[in-house]
């Protein structure tokens, strides 16, 4: 059975799923989805009909100063362009009055601006911000892998604890599949070229109606946006990959380090929509490409991120007994 798209060096060991181009979409579905994204986004930038200013007050340990920017349009990395290229590079997630910020979303207001790296002392906010981004990658590299004829429905980043060591997105697939080592070998690597490319992370906050647009053919997405509790949903978007998250994200996919950044397990969970069905949960680990980590080390917290995570089974927890005991019985 012929599914996955190839990719070069693996070209003669595996057959099955991959298609030969990495970067395809997987069907018509992106670039309409890609469509609708930059109508949508056009238009906001159209109803800015003058430029304004705010204030923003830098301060961070170095370089503290108060800077004259354009509201609604310049962006923490920005705000970075005008110090140094230090925190153009480092700077993963910024914090604006307190609160955790995409680096690449516009400001809305005079305010306290600290750019933030995954070497802070404090680093709470980033981790999740990576662990988020993490996850988002992983169903980009799952959107392109599968030939075109394959109908691939995305349909969740599953809400997993730092401290299970993984991260995780949930996936239906027509058909029953357990990948070998090599096809998971060509998942990453696909991933490691998404890495090297440095692509970045962007966002767009939508209304309900938009979204159920970009999304009309997702069952989950939709399921997504009819249970979001905010007027408006925010979407990122990475290469041609659209998806629904809450964020912050990080800047780009140059933080994610290549070789350290890889799919480890493929389990089948429940199904939340669909009763008689599975979904596949997709498990990865990955660690920053600012920290250098022994072969000794990378593998245990390989091997860790291996066992099936079994929490946050649908979105709206509402087995939360059942599911905590599901994760008990696969500690044990």
């Amino acid at each position: 059975m012929k599914l996955i798209k190839k990719v070069a060096f693996l070209t003669r060991h595996i057959s099955r799923c991959f298609s030969s181009e990495a970067t395809a979409a997987s069907t018509a579905i992106t670039p309409r989805q890609n469509e609708i994204f930059n109508q949508e986004k056009e238009r906001q930038l159209s109803l800015i009909k003058r430029i304004e200013k705010i204030e923003v007050d830098h301060i961070g340990a170095d370089e503290p100063c108060k800077l004259a920017m354009n509201k609604y349009l310049s962006t923490p990395y920005n705000v970075a362009m005008h110090l140094n290229q230090r925190y153009m590079d480092r700077s993963a997630i910024a914090m604006v009055n307190g609160k955790p910020w995409h680096m690449l979303q516009p400001l809305t207001e005079d305010c306290e601006l600290r750019f933030i790296t995954l070497k802070d002392d404090d680093v709470t906010e980033v981790n999740q911000a990576f662990w988020k981004s993490c996850s988002l990658m992983m169903a980009a590299v799952l959107q392109s892998a599968f030939k075109d004829d394959i109908p691939v429905e995305l349909a969740r980043a599953p809400d997993i604890p730092i401290t299970t060591g993984c991260f995780a997105y949930d996936v239906n697939l027509p058909f029953k599949w357990q990948p070998t080592r090599e096809e998971l070998i060509c998942l990453n690597r696909q991933a490691f070229m998404m890495a090297d490319r440095k692509v970045n992370f962007e966002r767009l906050e939508v209304s309900r109606e938009v979204a159920n647009r970009i999304f009309e053919d997702n069952a989950y997405k939709k399921h997504q946006v009819e249970h979001t509790e905010a007027d408006r949903v925010v979407l990122f978007r990475l290469g041609d990959f659209v998806d629904i998250t809450d964020g912050p994200l990080i800047t780009n996919t140059g933080f994610m380090g290549p070789h350290r950044y890889v799919f480890t397990c493929v389990h089948s969970v429940d199904d939340y929509l669909k009763p008689t069905n599975k979904l596949l949960r997709f498990q990865g680990v990955a660690v920053p490409s600012e920290f250098r980590v022994h072969h000794t080390t990378w593998s245990i917290l390989e091997e860790r991120a291996r066992k099936p995570v079994l929490v946050d089974l649908a979105p709206n927890m509402k087995s939360r007994h059942r599911i905590d005991k599901a994760q008990e019985d696969t500690a044990s």
